[in-house]
């Protein structure tokens, strides 16, 4: 399954390779949140892992064994993830985990939760604390079950203001099409689906942050 086919499947979003199977967390933000940011504010992220089935195959009223494995993993690697549910989409299985995230003028990160930035200069940046990518580790090395990291990240950016706001986009998907570095826009009213491309992910994994979206008069 490749990276476009998973965002076509689930609604919108970060994700993660659990043991081969793929882990998406999606966030859903209005740019009125963004715009006028004086303090940090939590939201809540939804994360979803690709399991090989949500019940037992021999007893059905069990969990799988992978279910349980990623209510055990998923929570050692973000702090205060709370598992919702296991569900079934076009016949793939996945469980559901709710997680915080920071957004933030850029003046005060948080240290624990994944960071969403914004201001007058970059209207998207996406920040990744090394207590994160330290737990990512930990957990490979502990053998929980992660063999691979494939970490992307996905943002639904509503514009819920009057005006088109126009801006420039590097090294990402915008609405499914790739850019490198191009202008933008969205309308009032309307969303734009933001994926980081793997470089943007592994640099805010290796440097604690990436800058995503330019305001285009800057």
């Amino acid at each position: 399954m490749n990276k476009k086919s998973l965002i076509r499947m689930l609604p919108i979003i970060f994700m993660v390779i659990l043991s081969g199977c793929q882990t998406l967390v999606e966030t859903n933000i209005k740019l009125s949140e963004l715009q006028t940011l004086k303090s940090n504010k939590v939201v809540n992220s939804d994360l979803y892992v690709q399991v090989a089935a949500c019940n037992d195959f021999q007893d059905s009223r069990k969990e799988s064994s992978s279910v349980v494995q990623s209510k055990q993993t998923i929570p050692s690697i973000f702090e205060d993830a709370k598992y919702v549910e296991c569900f079934m989409k076009e016949f793939e299985s996945y469980t559901h985990f709710t997680i915080p995230t920071v957004l933030t003028n850029g003046q005060v990160l948080d240290a624990n939760y994944i960071n969403i930035l914004s201001n007058q200069k970059h209207l998207l940046s996406v920040g990744i604390p090394s207590s994160i990518k330290s737990s990512i580790e930990r957990v490979k090395s502990n053998s929980y079950g992660m063999t691979a990291l494939d970490l992307n990240i996905q943002i639904s950016l509503e514009n819920d203001t009057q005006t088109t706001v126009e801006f420039r986009a590097l090294s990402a998907y915008v609405n499914g099409s790739p850019i490198i570095y191009d202008k933008a826009s969205v309308e009032s009213s309307k969303s734009v689906k933001v994926v980081l491309s793997d470089v943007s992910t592994d640099n805010a994994l290796e440097n604690g942050s990436s800058h995503i979206l330019f305001y285009d008069s800057q």
